[in-house]
């Protein structure tokens, strides 16, 4: 009965340890011999985002950043980008059980794409160590702008714009799962030249996702020093004057200071004033000049920028009226009319040739779609996606500068007089190429987004009949992290007869 009662008490004590003790990876691959290490990682809420459908995206980023921090720490190690061929799938295996032992449903690391969207083993561009990830054209700038602290809103959207332009430069035009790939590749190699705090940090603002490690994960706060007598030896001439000065001197030394102090806040206050009466003066010339005092321009300018806060970049310029203006000949070369409005050829005199897109009229909803389509094209990057290179919002004016396609839209080829008919591969090609752009807003981009308006004139063709969707004033971010989940507005948007695929969320 006794050796009975002892067997139980140790199964209760191995359930306690199981069901009350967080396991990590490194028992777990030390039995597999997996290398890679997630012990500091919170689990806990991997599995409450993974839990819910409306946190899908940022779930699946969540598991992205925690196997790319994990890879990172391998990285500081070996200077590779990854585990060797004959270890990744034993490490996919490894790690999706540790994923589950805490939580996380199996059907979360499928859907994210666990094991081909997020690997185990990075290699990019035929790079497959950090120090070919580091000697690659233009990484100097990655380093350079993703320093920590990246806490601030400017600090991590320069880091990401140095990191885009960095993987545009190296790959060019590639699929969504490569430029996925170089990007974990890029974050392994920039991280593994910094501590583990520091590669927290990073990894918040290139997935952005907070809270990846447990606080318990953290290293404890430096306790301030006890105090004693004489100060320590590496204290600045400063602290030693503030912390232990003499008896004797310190009656003087404090009227010696108050009349800096009130000196120096005088002079500080005038040179405020000063600014403030140069900056007044200035707004008042810009609003005489620009007719700008209703109620309709002030949303108009005020929304983008709150909204453009959130995003992860903002790579376009803002252009005068008088440039816009000029570029477009006066408003005299109309290469096209939509219900936006009249779009203009501009040629700006950096060289620049752009598709002028000009409202017709100012209102609420075309201001909503106007602020809509900014929104959106500043977060989206694609190959067949037609780029956004600047915009105007100027006395009643609204004004969206997209590239130029020089063979104009499909509406063209398929129905006006005159024209040579596409041969069917252009034709294939082009649906290959829609087909593409809308994969990548449905599965790649957080929140998807359903555009909602597919049809042939929303269609344009640059000089080598590449294909590029375009028109995003009624496209719709699903909010649950997913396509087509929950109902939506049941009004039907966009041209009649021309229904898009994800008109079936509606049912």
């Amino acid at each position: 009965m006794a050796l009975y009662g002892a067997a139980a008490l140790l199964g209760l004590l191995l359930a306690r340890v199981f069901l009350g003790m967080r396991l990590s990876v490194p028992l777990v691959a030390a039995a597999l011999d997996c290398p890679l290490d997630l012990s500091r990682s919170n689990f806990t809420l991997a599995a409450s985002l993974c839990s819910k459908q409306e946190d899908r995206g940022k779930c699946c980023r969540y598991i992205n950043a925690l196997v790319a921090i994990s890879v990172s720490r391998y990285a500081n190690a070996t200077s590779n980008l990854g585990v060797t061929s004959d270890l990744s799938d034993l490490c996919l295996r490894t790690i999706s059980r540790t994923f589950q032992l805490y939580g996380v449903t199996r059907n979360a690391t499928v859907f994210c794409g666990f094991g081909t969207k997020i690997p185990v083993r990075y290699e990019c561009h035929g790079q497959s160590t950090v120090t070919q990830m580091l000697q690659s054209p233009k990484f100097g700038d990655v380093t350079e702008n993703c320093k920590v602290p990246l806490s601030g809103d400017d600090r991590c959207r320069k880091c990401l714009n140095a990191g885009i332009l960095y993987l545009r430069n190296l790959l060019g035009p590639v699929d969504n799962v490569t430029l996925s790939t170089c990007r974990d590749a890029t974050f392994t190699a920039l991280t593994s030249q910094v501590d583990y705090i520091s590669t927290i940090d990073i990894a918040s603002c290139f997935f952005g996702v907070q809270g990846l490690i447990t606080p318990t994960g953290l290293s404890p706060p430096l306790l301030p020093p006890p105090t004693s007598v004489s100060p320590p030896a590496a204290a600045s001439p400063s602290q030693l004057s503030l912390t232990a000065p003499l008896k004797e001197n310190r009656h003087r030394y404090h009227l010696t200071l108050v009349p800096g102090i009130g000196i120096a806040v005088t002079a500080i206050a005038i040179a405020l004033i000063a600014v403030f009466i140069v900056l007044i003066h200035r707004k008042s010339r810009e609003l005489e000049n620009t007719d700008m005092n209703d109620e309709t321009s002030t949303k108009a300018m005020a929304l983008p920028a709150r909204k453009f806060q959130d995003g992860p970049s903002f790579m376009f310029r803002k252009f005068s009226y008088k440039e816009t203006k000029k570029a477009t000949n006066n408003f005299g070369t109309v290469i096209g009319q939509g219900g936006f409005g009249i779009v203009y050829k501009a040629e700006f005199p950096d060289g620049m040739v752009a598709a002028v897109k000009r409202m017709s009229k100012v209102s609420e909803q075309a201001e909503d779609d106007f602020c809509r389509e900014l929104e959106l094209l500043a977060r989206l990057h694609h190959r067949h996606l037609v780029a956004l290179r600047g915009f105007c919002i100027e006395r009643h004016e609204r004004f969206l500068m997209y590239e130029f396609m020089a063979n104009g839209s499909l509406k063209d080829h398929l129905h006006a007089q005159g024209r040579t008919p596409l041969s069917w591969r252009t034709r294939i090609q082009i649906a290959i190429d829609v087909a593409n752009a809308l994969e990548y807003l449905h599965f790649y981009c957080d929140p998807p987004l359903c555009h909602r308006d597919i049809k042939s004139s929303n269609i344009l063709l640059d000089e080598n009949f590449v294909a590029k969707v375009a028109d995003f004033g009624l496209a719709h971010a699903s909010k649950d992290g997913s396509i087509c989940f929950e109902p939506v507005n049941t009004d039907i948007r966009g041209t009649p007869e021309q229904l898009h695929p994800c008109i079936s969320e509606l049912h």
